[in-house]
């Protein structure tokens, strides 16, 4: 069984520490270096995956940024790159292993989304709205493959809150603790060994986030402000820029 995912890489030498600690392991790990925003470098190197390593089985879409900006403040080309890495980016990838997955009647495709999918929040206008993009994006892919007989294919959508990986650097959340890398990384195992299609952590967001539909807006708004104090821990979030040159 041959697994692939896709990250977000500042530094290549990070993955490269992975691999050798692996290989003396006894474990073999294929690492390639992909703009998985450039449509033809995911196809071009998803074929040399196909021909050095063999079938994909499990595809994790995991590559995102976060640009750390207010609205105004955030310049175009960041909202566009971060649609390009964020989202738009699966189509790639899905397209460019889904084929092979039905052909051989098996596979599994597991997408990190966020909570922030479930819940605008303050400087993510970009990568929320990515975000919610994945939600449709999910949920239309499992229609077709359904309606089509693939039950075999399975998908999971992966919705975690902030992971303390760095990427949410000066965020101070008041409500709860950020997440540790190793605790996600269990639970996307987790999600993918029971097949697993909507997943929340922390399990409890799954049914409390949707109750802002059921309450007026005003009401849902002063909830998060005054009590969850959601935007005043967002608002040290640092800048896409600051943290890639930390």
């Amino acid at each position: 069984m041959y697994l692939l995912t896709t990250i977000t890489l500042l530094s290549f030498s990070a993955i490269e520490k992975v691999r050798e600690r692996l290989h003396k392991e006894g474990h073999k790990l294929y690492t390639y270096v992909v703009d998985v925003a450039d449509r033809k470098n995911v196809y071009k190197n998803a074929e040399l995956v196909k021909n050095e390593v063999g079938p994909v089985d499990i595809l994790i879409n995991n590559a995102g940024i976060v640009a750390g900006q207010t609205f105004l403040d955030n310049p175009d080309y960041m909202i566009e790159k971060t649609f390009q890495v964020n989202v738009i980016s699966h189509y790639w990838t899905i397209k460019a292993f889904l084929g092979d997955m039905l052909k051989r009647g098996k596979g599994h495709i597991l997408s990190v989304g966020s909570l922030t999918g479930m819940l605008g929040t303050y400087k993510c206008t970009d990568y929320s709205a990515t975000k919610y993009a994945l939600t449709g994006l999910h949920e239309s892919l499992v229609t077709e493959l359904k309606a089509h007989g693939h039950d075999n294919i399975h998908v999971t959508l992966f919705c975690p809150y902030f992971i303390n990986t760095g990427m949410f650097s000066g965020c101070k959340p008041r409500s709860m603790s950020m997440l540790e890398p190793k605790d996600v990384s269990k639970r996307i195992i987790t999600a993918i060994k029971r097949e697993e299609v909507f997943v929340t952590m922390p399990s409890t967001a799954r049914f409390i986030l949707p109750l802002k539909n059921y309450i007026p807006a005003k009401l849902s708004w002063a909830i998060m402000y005054r009590l969850v104090q959601g935007p005043q821990s967002m608002m040290g979030l640092k800048s896409y820029q600051d943290v890639a040159a930390a």
